[in-house]
């Protein structure tokens, strides 16, 4: 299925324009990151570097409406193009003034609707640079195609823009105003902890029951008041575990991603499994304290920062069934006990 989709795209690629964009002095790019939350905020260090690198060019991105959300406000870009997903129709819809730019360099840090990469090729950059192996068979759409190596996605960014020595930091620019909406959901209390106990995929969560256990002994001997987040397909999941962890709070489904990290950044520490939030709370420098098991922190976790924190358990299955997991064995080995420890030690020193 996968090379009669791109069989079909490379046809149709035979009918679109021919000329290829290319400029000697300060180029036009297009960044395109067009996935998730985690996806959009590793590459926010990439962009800083490429305004460093080329602070006189026209910067643009082609991004998700979560991508955008990450990115308003961002000083490094010029423009923002957001496309919803199924992306073939919004993305052709787009191309026209994607080629009104004259894009001469595209630099492809993750997208997951095979359509994106025809269309930047169409959109007429003579160098379209990404990590080769990446891009649903389209490789030989890249000009520039750089190996896998085994690099945390912060860092594969960085080297796809030829700027690995540059700074790491994940960045959001939040307004004053999203900075004081999210006071509305704060109580004032001795200690604010968050916890987030969703996840994309359900083979990367934590049992529920060891969240409310956690939360009931923050709560019970050290006063916390305990904040629970989730998207809104999350909202009962929050909801659930609230109900049994006195005085708790679930925000789940009310904030925009923007609120949520205005809000995350006023929180004494926040408990997370591997998911976007996470990493939204590295951005903030909130201390975060992220349960891995069946994923790799060295690709996914914290990286070079010393406000995060991994609480780690090795596989139970080899190979890893990912997304036809039933149950995550592997993360039941993290118990709430461990957890607790580790905080703990951390909000006493």
């Amino acid at each position: 299925m996968m090379e009669m989709k791109n069989t079909l795209f490379k046809f149709l690629l035979g009918f679109g324009p021919k000329k290829k964009f290319e400029r000697k002095a300060e180029p036009r790019i297009l960044v395109v990151s067009t996935t998730a939350l985690g996806d959009s905020l590793w590459g926010t260090p990439a962009v800083q570097a490429l305004r460093k690198k080329h602070p006189n060019a026209h910067i643009a991105l082609l991004t998700s409406p979560v991508g955008k959300a990450v990115f308003e406000n961002n000083p490094h870009l010029d423009e923002i193009f957001a496309l919803k997903d199924p992306a073939l129709f919004p993305a052709l819809k787009l191309l026209p003034a994607l080629r009104k730019r004259a894009f001469d360099t595209a630099y492809i840090f993750h997208l997951s609707q095979r359509p994106i990469l025809p269309i930047v090729s169409l959109a007429g950059p003579s160098k379209i640079i990404g990590t080769a192996g990446l891009n649903k068979g389209l490789d030989h759409l890249l000009t520039t195609p750089i190996k896998q190596a085994h690099l945390h996605e912060i860092e594969r960014r960085l080297k796809i823009v030829d700027c690995e020595n540059d700074c790491p930091k994940m960045e959001i620019f939040l307004t004053e105003e999203e900075n004081k909406a999210s006071f509305e959901y704060l109580v004032e209390s001795p200690l604010l902890i968050g916890i987030h106990p969703g996840a994309k995929d359900r083979f990367k969560q934590w049992n529920p029951k060891h969240f409310i256990e956690i939360g009931r002994k923050f709560a019970q001997e050290k006063g916390a008041t305990v904040l629970i987040t989730g998207g809104p397909s999350e909202t009962g999941l929050a909801e659930g575990i609230a109900k049994h962890i006195p005085r708790a709070i679930s925000v789940a489904g009310k904030l925009s991603v923007r609120i949520l990290a205005a809000l995350i950044g006023k929180l004494d520490c926040f408990i997370t499994n591997d998911t976007g939030p996470m990493h939204l709370s590295f951005a903030m420098e909130t201390p975060t304290f992220a349960l891995f098991s069946p994923s790799d922190p060295s690709l996914y976790g914290p990286y070079k920062i010393d406000h995060g924190f991994v609480i780690q358990k090795p596989r139970s299955c080899h190979p890893c069934m990912r997304r036809k997991c039933v149950s995550a064995f592997c993360m039941e080995q993290i118990s709430p006990s461990m957890v607790y420890e580790v905080i703990n030690a951390h909000l006493q020193t």
